[in-house]
C-alpha cells in the first residue's frame, strides 16, 4: 500500500510502498477515507526543532487527523466493528497514570500521541488503539469528520473547562491559524455577542468572518488603541492565545478583563513572565493551558456542535488533494502569504 513517510530526520516526506499493517488485538484496521495535515504535520515535514520533539524514530507513517472505514477489528476489540465509520483521538493514553486515574487522560504522563510518536494516518491502511476510536454519525461528510479532531482544540480553548457558558461574552482570539478560525465559529455559535481576532494574514481573516468573527484586525501599529477602543479600556471576558508567541501571551494577559480568562493554546520556548504577580493575583485573571481535547467530554461538545445547525465549519476547509499529491498539500500549508485552512488529503 501507498503511506506517507518521514524516511529520514531531515525536511521532507516520501511516498512509498508499505505492507498493509496487522492490528493488535486491541486495535482496528482503518481503510482511509480523508486525512487533514495539521499544523504540527507541517513542522514534521520542515523538521525543525517542534518536531524534532516528537519523531525519534524513523521510518514513520506521519498524520494524526482523519476519517475512515474499519475494515478488520482485534480478537479484544468489543465496542467496534468491520464497517463503522470513524475518527479518533490524538493521545493514545495510557489508562493507569495519575492523570488518568483522576479523568486528565488527555494529559496521560506515559502515553503515545498517533502519527508523532506513532506511525499514523496517511496511508491507505493503518491501525488505531480501540480506545481512542470516535463512532461518527453516518451523515457526517468525511472532510468534516477528518478535522473534529482540531475543531476539539478549538471548542477546548473557547470553552475552557467548562466554565465554559459564552452567551453574551466578549472574546478575542489571537492568532489566525485554521483552529483558531475555528474557535471564531465555536464562540459565535455558543452566544458570544463580540468575536474580534488579530492576525496577520487577510485571507485566513476573511475565513474567520465567514465563520463568524464580528471583525478581523490586522496585526499593526495602532491596533492595540482599537483593542482600548472596542472594549473601552477594559479588556475581554475571554481571551484565547493562539498564535504562540511571547509577545502574543503578553498581548492576551494585558487584554483579558479582571476576572477574565486567558486560553493558553499556542506553544512558544520561552519562560512565562508576569511582570507583577501581587497585581495579578489580585485581577483573578485565570490562565488555562490547553494541551489537546478532554476526553471524552470534548468530543461530545464537537458533536453537539455540528449536529446543532449553528456551526458550518466547511469554509475552514480550503484545499483537497490526492494523497500522493501531498507534497503538494504541504506547499499550500507552507505558501507565504498564508492562504490555506484546512489541506484535505483523499486517497
Amino acid at each position: 500500500m501507498k503511506a506517507v513517510v518521514k524516511t529520514r530526520k531531515a525536511p521532507g516526506a516520501e511516498l512509498i510502498d508499505v505492507s498493509v499493517p496487522e492490528p493488535g488485538t486491541d486495535e482496528v484496521l482503518v481503510k482511509l477515507m480523508t486525512g487533514s495535515i495539521c499544523g504540527t504535520d507541517v513542522h514534521i515535514y520542515a523538521w525543525d526543532s517542534g518536531a524534532q520533539v516528537y519523531i525519534k524514530n524513523v521510518p514513520q507513517v506521519l498524520g494524526h487527523e482523519f476519517a475512515g472505514t474499519i475494515v478488520e477489528v482485534g480478537k479484544e476489540v468489543r465496542k467496534f466493528k468491520a464497517g463503522d465509520y470513524v475518527s479518533a483521538e490524538t493521545h493514545i493514553y495510557c489508562g493507569k497514570c495519575v492523570q488518568c486515574r483522576n479523568d486528565q487522560r488527555h494529559i496521560c504522563e506515559t502515553g503515545r500521541i498517533f502519527g508523532l510518536t506513532c506511525n499514523g494516518c496517511f496511508a491507505e491502511y493503518f491501525t488505531v488503539p480501540e480506545r481512542v476510536l470516535w463512532k461518527n454519525s453516518s451523515q457526517l461528510p468525511p472532510e468534516i469528520a477528518a478535522i473534529q479532531e482540531p475543531m476539539g482544540n478549538a471548542v477546548y480553548c473557547a470553552l475552557g473547562d467548562y466554565d465554559k457558558n459564552l452567551e453574551g461574552r466578549s472574546v478575542f482570539i489571537i492568532g489566525d491559524g485554521p483552529t483558531a478560525i475555528m474557535a471564531a465559529g465555536v464562540a459565535k455559535a455558543e452566544g458570544a455577542r463580540l468575536v474580534i481576532m488579530l492576525g496577520r494574514h487577510d485571507r485566513r481573516m476573511e475565513i474567520a468572518e465567514r465563520m463568524g468573527a464580528d471583525r478581523a484586525l490586522k496585526d499593526g501599529p495602532g491596533v492595540e488603541e482599537i483593542v482600548s477602543d472596542i472594549t473601552a479600556g477594559k479588556g475581554f471576558d475571554v481571551v484565547l492565545e493562539m498564535a504562540g508567541s511571547p509577545e502574543a501571551v503578553k498581548l492576551a494577559l494585558r487584554w483579558t478583563r479582571i476576572g477574565g480568562r486567558m486560553s493558553a493554546f499556542g506553544i512558544h520556548g520561552e519562560p512565562l513572565v508576569i511582570d507583577n504577580y501581587g497585581q495579578y493575583v489580585r485581577s483573578g485573571k485565570k490562565i488555562l493551558p490547553i494541551s489537546g481535547r478532554l476526553i471524552w467530554r470534548t468530543w461530545e461538545e464537537v458533536r453537539r456542535l455540528l449536529e446543532s445547525g449553528n456551526l458550518d465549519i466547511s469554509p475552514v476547509i480550503t484545499h483537497k488533494v490526492r494523497l500522493e499529491e501531498f507534497e503538494k498539500g504541504f506547499a499550500f500549508m507552507t505558501q507565504r502569504p498564508k492562504v490555506s485552512g484546512k489541506v484535505i488529503l483523499i486517497p
